[in-house]
């Protein structure tokens, strides 16, 4: 058996009771650096906020995708446009229901080379991912069934008016969380208001008016078109 020489043996002296509440003290102020920012470098802050961001977005995107699986099996307004989206030849599966992070003008989109965006980091609750969800399938719906021009602001016009007014994008709760509620007619002010905001964000209906003229001029024929149901959900 060999020894080690007395030069490479370490010798530590014990720890006292000072030292490990000084450990507790440096990790305490570390911790409130991380959160104030106080005594922190540029560099060193941005390296948090972009630890912070993607955690949070891995979250965000794990939630998003739990609850598109979720409803995909167990909602009865999701599992209602699967079948009728298989009918018109358009199957959709979660592979073409995206979940990834938006800015704060949407909470999802339909693409007809694409499929379905689901705002991962705009959803406040499950409820508000399957109005979601169905909003856009009635797009979806509206293109393969209807074959939709999306640069023809009219046929846009339709198809806005209609996910707005199925979906439960324009129920009485979902109205009152944006500040508005009227006692007659709420929800026909409600689809034609959401109606035009998005209309005025396709380039192709950019002008003066433009969204506006589209959706008063298709709204009576196309609030009253609930295909594929039998009544407004």
């Amino acid at each position: 058996m060999t020894q080690d020489s007395p030069k490479n043996v370490v010798s530590e002296a014990p720890r006292t009771d000072e030292d490990k509440d000084l450990d507790k003290f440096d990790k305490w102020t570390k911790s409130l650096r991380y959160m104030t920012g106080l005594g922190l470098s540029e560099e060193e802050k941005q390296k948090i906020k972009a630890e912070t961001d993607s955690e949070l977005e891995k979250r965000q995107k794990s939630q998003c995708e739990a609850w598109r699986d979720s409803l995909m099996k167990n909602s009865p307004a999701v599992t209602f446009m699967l079948k009728n989206l298989q009918k018109v030849g358009c199957p959709l599966t979660k592979e073409t229901l995206i979940c990834m992070p938006c800015d704060a003008t949407r909470s999802g989109g339909f693409s007809p080379d694409h499929g379905i965006l689901l705002c991962q980091n705009r959803f406040f609750s499950k409820s508000h991912q399957e109005d979601t969800m169905v909003h856009e399938m009635i797009h979806m719906y509206d293109h393969c069934r209807f074959e939709v021009d999306w640069s023809n602001c009219r046929h846009h016009a339709c198809s806005e008016v209609r996910a707005a007014s199925l979906s439960g994008d324009c129920r009485w709760s979902r109205e009152i969380r944006r500040g508005f509620y009227q006692f007659t007619k709420q929800h026909q002010a409600c689809v034609k208001r959401r109606a035009i905001l998005s209309v005025k964000q396709n380039p192709a209906c950019q002008g003066e008016g433009v969204a506006e003229q589209a959706v008063a001029s298709v709204f009576e024929s196309c609030f009253k078109d609930t295909r594929p149901f039998e009544e407004i959900y």
